[in-house]
């Protein structure tokens, strides 16, 4: 029962991840490639499965509270998006994101002043059309100095994709899961109940008498209804009248005068081929 509680915890907070999207920040350069551990602001659209590709740029101002003056210069042959990174502090992160959207930017990766955990962003959704992710200080530090390299590019990719079917899909496989579990503890239970049970005798099934004990029985040739050997004209068993010359078995129960129309039980005409 401890291991099945512990797997549900363990679902239940499975299911919760699923509203915290997370996802992973990758540099790919010249015989390096590093990656960092983001969550994305829950106000920004959420990246795709397949990630989202760009270049990186320092913000200037570094965080973005007020217009960038950036230039970016668009590259037709370069399929890739300018990304811009940004220093926490000093104004909100909806105003930073903003910031970087209205410089021409499609994504904004913001990384913490200080040592401490990730936070998701928080703002107003309305307008906001870019990207937008928190990182750590270090991971932020560490980008910093690949930003404008031409042969560095940096991926945003989800750990978990921020839909609503992502969530259902999880929810219904964390439910057959522990469906599953309490199911098989169910029957075990119940098997392990029947097991302990004591088995009472077996009871012999009554397959009718055998011809040999019949023909053992003792038998008269029926001319008329006599009271004294308790004979009546009226078979027990078929309910049929006796003709007279019918042979007839008398069986061991023998019925007393007083049961209703003197029964004898007196098999009529048992077999033919008796």
């Amino acid at each position: 029962m401890g291991n099945l509680w512990v797997f549900l915890c363990f679902n239940f907070w499975l299911i919760m991840c699923a509203f915290a999207v997370s996802g992973t920040v990758v540099l790919i350069g010249n015989n390096v490639t590093l990656s960092f551990q983001d969550i994305e602001a829950n106000f920004a659209p959420s990246v795709n499965a397949s990630g989202k590709c760009g270049t990186l740029h320092v913000a200037e101002p570094l965080d973005a509270c007020s217009s960038l003056t950036n230039k970016i210069n668009p590259n037709i042959n370069d399929t890739r998006y300018p990304f811009v990174l940004i220093i926490r502090g000093g104004c909100s992160f909806e105003t930073k994101v903003r910031r970087a959207q209205t410089a021409g930017f499609k994504a904004a990766i913001v990384y913490d002043n200080e040592n401490g955990d990730l936070v998701a962003m928080a703002g107003n959704p309305a307008g906001i059309k870019i990207n937008a992710a928190f990182v750590s200080r270090a991971s932020g530090r560490t980008l910093a100095k690949y930003a404008g390299a031409a042969d560095a590019e940096i991926w945003i990719a989800p750990s978990f994709e921020n839909s609503a079917w992502s969530i259902m899909a999880i929810s219904f496989i964390s439910l057959l899961a522990m469906s599953a579990v309490l199911g098989t503890c169910f029957f075990v239970r119940r098997h392990r109940i029947r097991r302990g049970r004591p088995r009472g005798p077996r009871v012999r099934e009554f397959h009718g008498i055998s011809s040999r004990l019949v023909k053992a029985m003792p038998s008269l040739i029926f001319t008329a209804v006599l009271e004294d050997n308790c004979t009546s004209q009226t078979c027990a068993i078929c309910l049929e009248d006796y003709d007279v010359g019918d042979k007839l078995r008398i069986l061991p129960c023998r019925h007393s005068k007083s049961l209703l129309l003197q029964q004898m039980l007196i098999i009529k005409k048992i077999f033919v081929m008796l």
